[in-house]
């Protein structure tokens, strides 16, 4: 039993960091941008497609299959912030708009995907090889991804907390009049905030490809639960989505042990309902982000 859960836990914490990743890029748009970006979890699935496309139609190393989704779905997000965000949310209710509109590129992007590739679940070659610590057998891939994970979010926290670009972006995250004030140019932190949570959705997405498949689908789950994760966390809380999301991968993983998936995943919808009536702004709400 002790051996199983030890599995599960490995297995719940790569999800996890998944989770994780892809609720900080949503909790960041939301925190500078004030606003929620359904197409997020596309471009989540995207970042696998390219994955795939790269490592099995092209035959590139899989290493330069992740730089290459990062980049080509950074090109992408920024194609949505130009034609979907960026005009709208001036206006007035360019919040609510902002939400249709990028619902609307969320269909487009995902219909588009499978209307070409179709349902069907794809393999990726990610890294071979396996770890065994005991008879906990942990792969290469599964490593790769918990450190991946762990450089993106140190590199984050350096980039928000040590350089020019992420004082300005916390500037306008507290205040966009006052940061205008300052002479901070407020759109283009704004597009820097977009662009940036999509590449982390992109790597993400790369990244757990190997291990739970491709799939057109894949992006819909992921946005579900990464709102979950934020709105437990608390929106706009970047310490709150990456600790939730992990927890969210590990509770999954463990749950799935001893019920049916379906009944772990009402779990977690059960846990949402409560942290909206116990305590709507999350978790961390009020906390240091």
């Amino acid at each position: 039993m002790l051996e199983l859960l030890l599995q599960q836990g490995v297995n719940g914490l790569t999800q996890g960091m998944a989770y994780a990743l892809v609720a900080l890029g949503l909790t960041m748009i939301f925190g500078v941008l004030h606003v929620i970006n359904f197409s997020h979890g596309e471009l989540y699935m995207l970042g696998g497609l390219m994955a795939v496309v790269a490592t099995t139609m092209l035959g590139l190393p899989y290493g330069v299959a992740l730089i290459l989704a990062v980049i080509a779905v950074v090109i992408i997000a920024a194609l949505v912030d130009l034609i979907a965000v960026r005009p709208v949310l001036p206006t007035k209710d360019g919040p609510s708009t902002v939400l249709l509109s990028t619902f609307a590129v969320s269909l487009l992007l995902h219909q588009s995907v499978l209307s070409t590739w179709g349902p069907n679940p794809s393999r990726v070659e990610g890294l071979e090889g396996t770890l065994s610590l005991g008879s906990v057998v942990i792969t290469n891939h599964r490593l790769l991804v918990l450190a991946a994970g762990i450089v993106i979010l140190l590199a984050i926290e350096y980039v928000l907390r040590r350089t020019l670009v992420g004082r300005r972006i916390r500037a306008v995250a507290q205040s966009e009049f006052a940061a205008q004030v300052v002479g901070i140019d407020v759109a283009r932190i704004r597009t820097l905030t977009f662009l940036g949570a999509a590449g982390i959705a992109a790597a993400a997405g790369a990244l757990i490809a190997p291990v739970s498949l491709f799939t057109p689908s894949m992006g819909q789950h992921a946005i579900i639960t990464a709102f979950v994760v934020v709105v437990i966390g608390g929106m706009g809380n970047a310490t709150g989505a990456v600790v939730c999301g992990l927890l969210l991968g590990l509770l999954e993983a463990l749950a799935s042990a001893f019920m049916p998936q379906e009944m772990g995943t009402a779990i977690i919808y059960a846990l949402l309902l409560m942290c909206l009536l116990i305590r709507p702004h999350g978790l961390f709400a009020g906390r240091a982000r």
